[in-house]
């Protein structure tokens, strides 16, 4: 019984597809270039995200303490550093430091230097954060604004203005985004929600047949539910053919800047991106599908 209700929706849901050809290529048109929007949002907001990470992490969050500062401070300072955007905090004292330079610099005689009184460093705090791309500006600023109260400077891969800019982008991309997701998730309710109106009113002699010999309405509404999906996944399937092979064209580039903005590996994104472009396109045909049939079975029924 069950395999012959589903025979008899699928038979139905094609139907209704073929019965209004012409807006049925225009909803699945309108969700293959409103997912391959989103999908194009999705790949680029995520290297971008990737690209900002990778190049936050590649030094700490160094605030330099002024020389000569009382161990109470240092205390107070390092207790206000453990933020809830801060992963850890190690302090280091200006001997460490002098030790470290001397290490990376051996060139440079520091043996005059030894004695805490002529060491040119003072104590630093060493910052790693949970989330640098989304984190870092809040904290560097938090630090700047103690300038005067025992910080002496604040050394971070922010002055760098490259890094700077992506985080700027980051977070522009990110509300581009979320416009976009409720821009082009409008048009693609209000295409499918017209396509599956029409198909009711082309409908609405053999709805009310079915409904005088005693189906219920959701056995009748379910092909409706189901052609909203179709178009969904179509337009989901079509902008991943496009999508696909763009990005990876794209991430095979051998200039150097294609690579530096896509470091994410080409399979992986793109199988998330696929993934969040199917349920988006599924979701967005049910709801449209849905929309629809709220709005028009009982005005089809009544005419």
């Amino acid at each position: 019984m069950l395999l012959e209700f589903l025979m008899f929706w699928t038979r139905e849901t094609f139907s209704n597809i073929r019965r209004n050809r012409v807006m049925s290529l225009l909803a699945i048109s309108t969700v293959t270039v409103g997912l391959f929007i989103l999908g194009a949002f999705y790949l680029t907001l995520s290297n971008f995200r990737a690209a900002v990470k990778s190049e936050t992490e590649k030094l700490d969050l160094a605030v330099i303490l002024k020389k000569g500062i009382t161990d109470q401070r240092r205390k107070e300072l390092a207790k206000a550093a453990r933020m809830p955007q801060v992963k850890q905090v190690e302090v280091v004292l200006q001997a460490q430091v002098l030790k470290q330079f001397s290490r990376e610099m051996p060139q440079i005689p520091l043996d005059d230097f030894r004695d805490s009184k002529y060491n040119p460093f003072g104590d630093e705090l060493r910052i790693k954060l949970h989330d640098p791309a989304r984190d870092f500006l809040q904290v560097r600023d938090y630090f700047n604004s103690l300038k005067g109260k025992g910080v002496l400077e604040i050394r971070s891969p922010g002055e760098n203005e490259v890094v700077q800019k992506l985080v700027e982008v980051n977070n522009f991309l990110a509300i581009a985004g979320f416009v976009a997701l409720w821009v082009m998730g409008l048009a693609i309710l209000l295409i499918i929600h017209n396509a599956i109106r029409l198909t009711i009113f082309a409908r609405r002699r053999e709805i009310r047949i079915m409904e005088l010999v005693g189906a219920t309405p959701w056995f009748i509404r379910i092909p409706f539910m189901l052609e909203g999906l179709v178009y969904g996944a179509m337009g989901a399937i079509v902008a991943s053919l496009i999508l696909g092979p763009l990005y990876a064209t794209a991430a095979r580039a051998l200039s150097p800047w294609a690579k530096a903005l896509l470091p994410l590996e080409h399979a992986a994104v793109m199988a998330r991106c696929i993934g969040w472009m199917t349920l988006a396109g599924l979701g967005f045909g049910l709801l449209g599908a849905w929309f629809s049939l709220a709005r028009t079975w009982n005005r089809a029924a009544q005419i």
